[in-house]
Parts: structure tokens; sequence; C-alpha cells
């Protein structure tokens, strides 16, 4: 069979277009990943969105909470080497990504190697993870949560 053969039997399949839409989800599951110097970051997360709210810190994220950057399943962090985040070393692996906020002062970044967890799931403290403080710095408003890589470096 041909690729044309196989396009047109495809399309045959799924039928006359019916002009309906897609329902976009809440959440949309996203992945960004960045190769750099051979090591390859992966980030999937849920895209939760703002729905007519002003902010998510301090409502819908309660200050001292944990929470993570995401939606639905934990967002994950996963990398094939050794890496250094935030001068903190971080072994190769797989990792769900949590954070403290706080409404003032800096944020607790928390990666744990229970990778499959539900958002409401919060991991309790524990010798496995690795911890340390960021401070959120102010970026202008998106309607939907996205992670990317704004800046590469090999350091």
């Amino acid at each position: 069979m041909r690729f044309h053969q196989i396009l047109f039997a495809a399309a045959t399949l799924a039928g006359p277009a019916t002009g309906l839409s897609a329902q976009v989800r809440a959440s949309e599951l996203a992945m960004v990943s960045q190769t750099i110097d051979g090591t390859e970051l992966k980030i999937e997360y849920s895209r939760p969105r703002m729905r007519g709210r002003d902010s998510v810190f301090g409502g819908e994220v309660k200050w001292n909470e944990v929470w993570t950057p995401g939606a639905n399943w934990a967002t994950t962090l996963e990398l094939n080497r050794d890496i250094k985040l935030d001068g903190h070393p971080v072994p190769k692996g797989k990792y769900s990504v949590w954070l403290v906020v706080r409404q003032s002062g800096p944020w607790t970044m928390v990666r744990d190697p229970r990778r499959r967890l539900f958002h409401l799931a919060h991991p309790d403290s524990s010798a496995d993870q690795i911890r340390y403080p960021v401070t959120p710095e102010p970026a202008p408003p998106t309607s939907v949560l996205t992670w990317s890589f704004p800046e590469i470096r090999v350091n």
C-alpha cells in the first residue's frame, strides 16, 4: 500500500468532518525539554489556567502551602546526568517538583524522588528530598502556566 492510499484509508475511516470543535481542558498536559552540552532536562506538567482569577497565590494556592507548579499529577523534572540547580546538586533521575509558597521572603523548592504523586498528595519532608530557597521574581502575568528555558548556559 502506498502512502497516499494509507492517507485516503485513514480519512475514510475517520468519516466526514462534523464541524465540532475539541473542548480545551482546564489543565492541558504539556512537556518541555532542553539539551545543554549533552545534558537533557525534561519537564512534564499540566497547564492550569487563570480562568478569570486575578491571582493564584494567596487564594487558590494558600500562603505557606506546598504546591506543585502545575495541576493534576505533580510536575516532574527528569535529568539524564547529575547537574546543579541554583548551585544545589541534583543527581540524574526523575523527580516531582514542589514549592512552598510564601507571601514574603524566599520560597522553598522541593525535588522529591517520588514522582507519581497527585497534586493534592503533598509530600512530607524526607531525607531523599532536595530542598533549597528560591526567590520569586516579578514577571508579566500569563493566562496559562508555562515552563520554559529562557536562558541557556553551560554552567
